[in-house]
């Protein structure tokens, strides 16, 4: 089935959200991927999860608080 899993990203300021659209199921490893690949782009607490169309629920769960994510200018040095 195209489009099977939809991986939503979010944090507090709603206009942040990313939608990535897969054929293939997205495991804990690869949704923690997507977030950190994505962090500059969040701020605040980051939530993530995955959503089987097909069965028409959640199947994987990631809450990031602030605290551990590194300010916008220690991504930087760590991605420079």
């Amino acid at each position: 089935m195209k489009n099977r899993y939809r991986v939503e990203i979010f944090d507090e300021v709603k206009s942040n959200d990313l939608t990535i659209y897969s054929d293939e199921g997205v495991n804990k490893e690869y949704l923690t991927e997507l977030v950190f690949s994505n962090l500059r782009r969040f701020s605040g607490n980051v939530r993530a999860y995955v959503f089987d169309n097909l069965k028409k629920k959640k199947t994987t769960a990631l809450y990031l608080p602030m605290e551990v994510i590194p300010k916008k200018t220690e991504l930087t040095k760590l991605l420079g």
